[in-house]
């Protein structure tokens, strides 16, 4: 389940930097629509980026998972005192 997450995680951060590099370019996209000309390693270099930016963003967000979930554990033992 814990791996669902990380997958989940991985995939909204992916995401998130796609729609962030499309807003990025909506503009030059739109007006050179008939000059498109990024190369295969330009792409792959691209994908590359977003894919170690994604594992850095999964190991935060597991980080920050463990920290909420100790820090429950403390509040649900000071309402049991």
């Amino acid at each position: 389940n814990d791996m669902d997450s990380t997958s989940d995680s991985e995939n909204e951060v992916v995401n998130l930097g796609l729609m962030a590099k499309d807003y990025e370019s909506e503009e030059e996209v739109t007006s050179s629509n008939n000059d498109i000309s990024i190369s295969f390693d330009e792409l792959q270099d691209a994908f590359n980026d977003l894919h170690k930016e994604s594992f850095k963003l999964a190991k935060l967000v597991s980080s920050y998972k463990k920290s909420i979930s100790n820090l429950e554990n403390k509040i649900s033992k000071l309402n049991n005192n």
